[in-house]
């Protein structure tokens, strides 16, 4: 996936019924609160992380690659176009009141330069911006055309919902991206910092914002696996990124495909992807050579071409980083006779 420089319109962009949430715990009235509405690492996932290198360099907020030069904020996002059109719900950090909206803008992805030059000026798309109890300014952009729910002046409570995950404006995929501000300066939630102080090698220095149960959800979200699955044709980034994962392996395919969608990968990070037959036995057993470079989106298949018998299918699929598995994920799926 292309990485692109964040260009954030400056003026821009609602929240209103009242999504039940667990109650906050005293020490986290004044931190930041659950971002989505969804389940973190299966539906929702941390995407990229403002970017702490003031050169022409990224280091994301503990010196990682999980960012792009000159990006400002934390994106969020949904696998694809078919999850925006079902509606994943944006939930206020904080209480305070909405100061800026805009809505109206179209959601499509932006895939060329054209796509680009079509949203200049309206980079943000859909959004708004909230002050905070707090004393912080948290700025939402790209929300679903059409679903931004209260207006500037209104008041939010944390775990309102404010709008929808979108593709509007600047986005190359759906998500939401949102930046936090202090006396205007732009702020990272998951360190507490400034992008001017650095980026921190040691995480124990860290001192977030968000509250105890957020920055739970949000370590859930920072999967590098997005999805895995079984099929009966390799899938295409384009196609996932749109439709979402294709159809289960079935009955009547020419091949037998096990594929991993993956987020935030570095360099030298190797895929493995086991395919196990209904009995027992491996059908596939692949691992890709190391990355030569990081990538922030990824796509990985192996199989055989081979139609499936009856019976049931495993798939693990494995990141192995520096000769250890960092994330695995496991599935099934039923082929009827």
């Amino acid at each position: 996936m292309a990485r692109k420089r964040s260009r954030l319109a400056a003026a821009l962009i609602l929240a209103a019924p009242c999504l039940w949430i667990a109650p906050a715990e005293a020490d986290d009235v004044m931190r930041l609160g659950v971002p989505l509405d969804c389940e973190a690492g299966v539906a929702c996932f941390v995407q990229q992380y403002p970017d702490f290198d003031p050169g022409p360099g990224a280091a994301d907020p503990f010196c990682g690659t999980k960012t792009y030069g000159g990006h400002d904020g934390t994106d969020i996002r949904a696998l694809s176009m078919a999850d925006v059109e079902r509606g994943l719900p944006v939930l206020a950090l904080g209480s305070g009141e909405v100061l800026r909206a805009r809505d109206g803008v179209a959601d499509r992805l932006v895939t060329t330069p054209a796509d680009r030059q079509a949203v200049d000026g309206q980079e943000c798309g859909n959004g708004l911006v909230l002050a905070l109890a707090s004393g912080l300014e948290v700025q939402y952009c790209h929300l679903k055309n059409g679903s931004l729910r209260v207006k500037p002046g209104e008041s939010v409570e944390q775990g309102d919902v404010v709008g929808m995950v979108g593709a509007s404006g600047d986005a190359e995929f759906p998500h939401v991206h949102l930046t936090l501000r202090k006396s205007g300066a732009v702020i990272d939630p998951a360190t507490g910092r400034g992008l001017s102080e650095g980026c921190l090698l040691d995480a124990e220095k860290a001192e977030p914002l968000w509250s105890e149960t957020a920055q739970g959800w949000m370590k859930a979200a920072d999967d590098p696996i997005l999805a895995i699955g079984l099929s009966g044709v390799p899938p295409t980034y384009a196609r996932l990124v749109v439709a979402g994962p294709p159809k289960d392996l079935a009955a009547g395919d020419g091949a037998t495909v096990g594929w991993g969608w993956f987020a935030n990968l570095v360099e030298g990070d190797r895929i493995r992807i086991v395919i196990a037959a209904p009995d027992g036995s491996l059908l596939s057993d692949s691992t890709s050579d190391p990355l030569d470079r990081p990538k922030a989106a990824y796509l990985q298949f192996a199989g055989r071409k081979r139609a499936p018998l009856p019976g049931t299918y495993g798939l693990r699929v494995e990141v192995m980083r520096v000769g250890r598995v960092v994330a695995a994920r496991e599935t099934s799926v039923d082929v009827d006779d």
